[in-house]
């Protein structure tokens, strides 16, 4: 019984789809988005992009660090900074709030290869 448990329990595991991490970098330009075949092979979503005080940034949705940066590598972008965020940037109380109100859900996000 505890066996079968055990393995109903992994089966479950591996079956589940992996929770993405929502990331939004400060880029050097407007981006007007990567190839669609790019996104579905590195499993990510561009969910949003904007220019604010002259800055330019977009908002990601990725498995882990390793796709965010594989994200910029085959686009060519070298972000300035890039922050991690801390709350779904689609949701309803994150998505009713301004900009600026938005990005105060952001934490610190190691970055060896942007800019800043």
């Amino acid at each position: 019984m505890t066996r079968t448990f055990i393995a109903a329990a992994i089966a479950t595991l591996v079956a589940a789809p992996a929770l993405a991490d929502q990331y939004v970098a400060q880029i050097p330009a407007p981006f007007n988005g990567a190839n669609p075949a790019l996104l579905e092979t590195l499993k990510v979503v561009e969910i949003d992009s904007f220019t604010m005080n002259g800055a330019h940034y977009i908002v990601i949705d990725a498995p882990d660090e390793g796709y965010v940066e594989a994200y910029f590598f085959a686009n060519s972008i070298r972000p300035i900074a890039i922050q991690a965020l801390e709350a779904d940037w689609t949701a309803p109380g994150l998505s009713s709030l301004t900009l600026e109100q938005r990005l105060l859900f952001m934490s610190p996000f190691p970055c060896d290869y942007c800019l800043s």
